[in-house]
């Protein structure tokens, strides 16, 4: 039998080809799999991510991203254009993040991944690729976006109201560098245009406003219906006819875009990353963010579960956990009180749903009272479970100041064993903390 790889990557967009380029260049075999057949689109891309790109290297994945442009927004009764972003070629910007993993060591497989043959945590998987080629690796991690999931993940997902994005180039408009975000009582829109490429606009609309099947393969949602739901949006008397003229340039296409929690449990050797764990929607501009950083947190969960299969497996089913629920229920709020600001639109069905979900909660709650939390955290390339310090300042935990296990460094203040360092002492200081807070139990 052939010696399996480490890890098999099963979807070559930013998560996973971000992920095997992390893999292959922290010492394991990786194979990626990936039809390679991106649609050309534009999407912003935020200058987190580019900083990111830049700090990673990746400066061929960042050129297909142009020149940040201003960001014209209409909504909750305002206008203005003092953010901005980039906007990239997504067929260039996966192509480069592919060809950086192979340059990083990974093995590129044109192909998909058509079944999952066996998954176990001794045995490992076995795939079975849409070309008939047969492979084993000890791990997978699960890029292939909102439709990786199995039926039984799929009855534990959670889900925001239906919502689908029609999407497609725009022809007979002026061509004006830039992006314009508006609300209309259908839902809202992006409109990108980069001279290069043209003019892309995506709607964002109730999932009950175009029934049947995506495919095509029912009546009234193939390309003709398509391009007549995006002329129609296009055409409402909000826009004061800035759309008058625009047809279709090739053929719409709708997805599904609803914030979506997937995978919120851990079962390996499957690891979801990116869209596969949780899907993000696109009002929060978070997409690209969310799947890059998800990759990033793949290398040390790898680690640790190829490291140690017994523990490991309970220290990377917390840390799972904790950053995809609590992504997706903090996406949730945001998104949530986005909509709320849009009163002028509260009456109409797309707004008045999306307002009342998930709940009242704040998204961001900030602790009243500071302490210690048992978490797990990376430290260093592995996880560990570590004491974490929570603050009203801090809600998210800090594990480490300055380098330096902060529970260690409360261990001083209490125990006056030595002095503690700066910028530590400081950064302490400014906490209010003269002595150790109380710790709680671990965080099951």
């Amino acid at each position: 039998m052939a010696v399996p790889w480490d890890v098999a990557v099963a979807g070559g967009g930013p998560a996973g080809a971000f992920a095997a380029r992390e893999l292959a260049q922290a010492g394991f075999s990786v194979v990626l799999i990936d039809p390679g057949t991106t649609r050309p689109r534009l999407e912003g891309l935020g200058e987190r991510v580019a900083g990111l790109l830049a700090a990673k290297g990746l400066d061929a994945a960042l050129a297909a991203a142009g020149p940040r442009l201003p960001r014209t927004v209409r909504w909750a009764g305002l206008t203005g254009s003092e953010n901005g972003e980039r906007l990239v070629r997504r067929d260039a910007f996966d192509a480069a993040l592919r060809a950086a993993a192979q340059a990083a060591g990974a093995c590129l497989l044109t192909a998909r991944v058509s079944r999952i043959d066996d998954a176990d945590v001794a045995r490992g998987v076995a795939l079975r690729l849409s070309d008939g080629t047969a492979l084993r690796a000890r791990l997978m991690l699960d890029a292939r976006g909102r439709h990786a999931h199995s039926h039984a993940r799929a009855l534990r997902r959670a889900r925001g109201p239906a919502t689908l994005a029609v999407a497609g180039r725009v022809a007979g408009l002026p061509v004006e560098p830039g992006i314009r975000v508006a609300a209309t009582p259908q839902g809202w829109l992006w409109d990108a245009c980069d001279p290069g490429f043209g003019r892309w606009i995506q709607i964002c609309i109730d999932a009950g406003d175009l029934s049947g099947d995506l495919s095509g393969e029912l009546p009234g949602s193939g390309p003709a219906a398509l391009a007549a739901r995006l002329a129609g949006f296009l055409a409402q008397p909000c826009l004061d006819g800035r759309y008058a003229g625009a047809v279709a340039d090739g053929q719409p296409v709708a997805r599904h875009c609803a914030l979506t929690l997937s995978a919120p449990d851990l079962a390996p050797p499957l690891v979801p990353v990116g869209d596969a764990a949780a899907a993000i929607d696109p009002l929060s501009g978070h997409g690209l963010f969310w799947a890059l950083s998800s990759a990033l947190a793949a290398a040390p969960m790898v680690r640790t579960l190829l490291d140690d299969p017994g523990q490991g497996a309970g220290r990377a089913a917390r840390f799972h956990r904790d950053r995809v629920v609590g992504t997706f229920w903090r996406q949730a709020r945001i998104g949530r009180d986005f909509y709320r600001l849009e009163r002028g639109l509260a009456e109409y069905p797309f707004w008045a749903a999306r307002a009342a979900w998930p709940d009242d909660r704040p998204a961001h709650a900030a602790p009243t009272e500071t302490r210690l939390e048992r978490r797990v955290v990376v430290d260093g390339d592995r996880l560990a479970e570590r004491d974490v310090l929570v603050t009203p300042r801090d809600p998210d935990g800090v594990a480490f100041v300055a380098g330096l296990p902060v529970a260690d460094l409360l261990a001083r203040l209490r125990d006056g064993a030595g002095s503690v360092p700066d910028p530590a002492a400081g950064w302490l200081a400014s906490r209010g903390l003269a002595r150790p807070p109380p710790a709680t139990r671990p965080l099951s």
